[in-house]
């Protein structure tokens, strides 16, 4: 009976050292600096946009003191589309307050093809199309799913990520939450 207590003893401390691994208790550890992220973003219509972030907040040149919805889509995608009306009506109501950054996750789209985009589907606020759009994508940890958004309060502080389509009374609730 002993025996079966010290061999089923022996594999769980096993099982817990192979899953969990060792951790060096060393005191002298270096400490890593805070990764800090900085993007030229470029809109459709060639007005920079200038992206800082770390792992405390995110800023947004020119939308100082402003919510900021960031809008990762595409332009094939019907979700994105469809939800386009709804993203300008919310930009309209909180107009001084409150501004939607949407960023491309396509490579292959000129400014004309998007601007296409923008007129068609009467498009109300800036879109980004840069070199940098992907690695924006990166930085929020990778972009699975389109629509994917991210609100940030007026101090840059993430309060919310929503993946797909978001109904335009919940983003209204959160943004006012973002404003406070």
């Amino acid at each position: 009976m002993k025996f079966k207590k010290f061999v089923f003893l022996t594999i769980l401390t096993s099982i817990f050292f192979i899953f969990n691994g060792c951790d060096s208790k060393d005191e002298n550890k270096e400490e890593t600096q805070p990764k800090i992220f900085h993007y030229n973003l470029t809109t459709t219509t060639m007005q920079p946009i200038i992206l800082t972030a770390d792992e405390n907040a995110w800023k947004f040149s020119g939308l100082e003191g402003k919510a900021v919805l960031l809008n990762f889509f595409a332009t094939w995608c019907p979700p994105c589309k469809a939800e386009i009306p709804h993203l300008n009506n919310l930009r309209e109501k909180y107009k001084d307050s409150f501004e939607i950054v949407a960023v491309l996750v396509e490579n292959d789209k000129s400014n004309e093809q998007v601007q296409q985009f923008i007129d068609e589907f009467s498009v109300t606020y800036p879109i980004v199309n840069s070199a940098e759009n992907q690695k924006v994508v990166q930085a929020v940890g990778g972009v699975k799913s389109i629509p994917t958004m991210f609100l940030f309060n007026k101090d840059g502080k993430l309060i919310n990520k929503y993946v797909g389509m978001v109904p335009e009374e919940m983003l209204d609730s959160e943004i006012q939450k973002a404003l406070q």
